[in-house]
């Protein structure tokens, strides 16, 4: 055989396959019909219905949520579940209220009636929560992905405007959509009297004594409105749509892609990687999602603290699994609560703001460090430290047995070996990856009070977690780990062997040229 018809080039050679299942032709042979490639509404049409999919997976998992922590009554939930939705995408929430006095005299007046609160006086109140429910994020990111690039599987090569057009038709209906649910997402929220009650005496539990008890008569704070920002949740949805869709492009195994995508070196360098990272970070988010199952299937049993374990699951699971990772590479997630009170003295410093003090400049402030936990008699971040070592020596396992073997030229004209590319590589998606969620897990909110223009404190609660060293940290050990595991591969499988890999690399060396340049072959991946 001739070395022109038994090597393809170099960027050919490398594009990633998929194994076929045990008794099945690979998709892009002779002997299995291709589905054609459709048209370019067909296309558009299905990307407008991947987001629709993937926009009430959300909502209906953000509902089953609401209902297991029991707070579905405390507003519409065609208002607040576009809320949660938009919290889910990066958005913020805006909350205001105007507290006035008891205009009845068992009331007990209060400084807002002594100041002439039956003239219109109020109090007015406004805050702010950014708080983003990783889980409603995942499953999101999750159907949108699948329902995006599964009907490519088995179909002739699309052209680019093909996928150009599914593409732009996700964005249309995401930039139609989502603006329309953030709008819908506002109304008034009813609080828990215990809340409520709390808020009244001044976050001092004794009856009118504290600030803002002293201003309403020990009145305390019902509802409050809340509305979201349009603009900014638009803006991010459409930014996180393109970002699944170009991650997609780069990790989305068994798929028909267009060649300059297929082919692309961006692809071809990263796509064992991405694949394998996205693969482990969808695997444990889909245990917690199962863990979130079995938790409401027990409080279905009657079981309360079951049906709450289920709804923060249905929320946070991420978050949490966030913090406990990051916790591991050095993080140090603080959970807190601080009162601001006005500075300097005179009526608003007189009044003690709204913790009920005596007017001093300083908020009381009450943190908790969450990393320093122990469970089951281990330390948090051992826990993490454990459990990200052997997921980053799985992964650089699982992207050596995915990436093809180098040719004795292309190893001459290497910079680096082979090992090393890959942990470098692994080193930097990991490092971003920690990055992006040490800053998305992060929860913040304020809330403030003022009287006549004048603020009269409020109240700053949070969790706040460090990132740049976690980031770093996290490149150092996925490069180690990543080493590992390659070498791993290696000793067990040798140098050009590979045959627990999905895709095996001698598979590579078999694609034609001829058949690459055809427009018609399905190079899966």
């Amino acid at each position: 055989m001739s070395r022109t018809t038994a090597t393809p080039s170099t960027a050919r050679r490398n594009e990633p396959t998929s194994r076929p299942a045990a008794g099945q032709k690979s998709p892009g042979s002779a002997g299995t019909p291709l589905k054609p490639a459709r048209g370019t509404a067909r296309h558009a049409l299905e990307g407008g219905l991947a987001v629709l999919a993937a926009l009430a997976a959300m909502s209906g998992a953000g509902y089953a949520a609401l209902r297991a922590l029991g707070a579905d009554g405390s507003a519409p939930p065609t208002r607040l579940i576009p809320a949660l939705t938009s919290l889910a995408f990066g958005g913020r929430i805006d909350l205001t209220a105007d507290l006035a006095p008891k205009a009845d005299a068992g009331a007990g007046g209060g400084m807002l009636d002594m100041l002439g609160g039956g003239d219109g006086l109020s109090l007015g109140i406004s805050g702010q929560v950014w708080a983003m429910p990783l889980m409603l994020t995942f499953l999101g990111a999750a159907v949108l992905g699948w329902c995006f690039f599964r009907p490519l599987r088995r179909r002739v090569r699309p052209a680019p405007a093909l996928l150009i057009a599914r593409a732009m038709g996700a964005l249309g209906v995401t930039a139609v959509l989502v603006p329309v649910l953030a709008f819908m997402a506002r109304g008034s929220l009813a609080l828990p009297k215990s809340v409520s009650d709390k808020l009244g005496n001044g976050g001092s539990g004794s009856g009118s004594g504290g600030g803002l008890g002293r201003l309403t008569g020990g009145e305390g704070i019902p509802s409050l409105d809340f509305t979201t920002d349009v603009v900014l949740t638009s803006i991010l949805a459409l930014l996180e749509v393109a970002l699944v869709i170009s991650l997609g492009c780069l990790a989305a195994r068994r798929t028909s892609l267009p060649a300059p995508v297929a082919l692309s070196r961006a692809r071809l360098k990263w796509h064992p990687l991405t694949s394998t990272l996205t693969g482990i970070f969808t695997a444990l988010c889909t245990i917690a999602l199962f863990l979130a199952l079995l938790a409401g299937a027990a409080a279905a049993t009657g079981r309360g603290q079951a049906a709450k374990a289920a709804g923060a699951l249905l929320l946070a699971a991420p978050n949490l699994l966030s913090a406990v990772l990051t916790s591991g590479l050095g993080a140090s997630w603080q959970a807190g609560m601080e009162r601001r009170q006005p500075q300097g003295g005179g009526m608003m410093g007189g009044l003690g703001g709204m913790g009920g003090g005596g007017g001093e400049a300083g908020g009381k402030q009450v943190d908790v460090d969450i990393s320093g936990k122990a469970v089951a008699g281990l330390p948090l971040w051992l826990i993490g430290l454990t459990l990200l070592l052997c997921l980053l020596v799985y992964a650089g396992y699982r992207t050596a047995a995915r990436t093809p073997a180098r040719t004795a030229r292309e190893e001459a004209d290497a910079l680096l070996g082979r090992h090393m590319e890959i942990a470098l590589r692994a080193g930097v998606a990991v490092g971003l990856g920690v990055l992006v969620l040490g800053l998305v897990s992060q929860v913040s909110m304020g809330i403030g009070f003022s009287l006549m223009g004048n603020e009269m404190g409020g109240m700053n609660a949070g969790l706040d977690g460090s990132v740049r060293f976690p980031a770093l940290a996290g490149f150092v050990l996925a490069c180690l780990a990543c080493y590992a595991g390659s070498r791993l591969h290696t000793v067990r499988y040798g140098t050009d062997r590979f045959r627990g890999a999905p895709g095996a690399a001698h598979r590579f060396m078999r694609f034609p040229r001829s058949r690459a340049r055809a427009g018609g072959a399905d190079t899966t991946a």
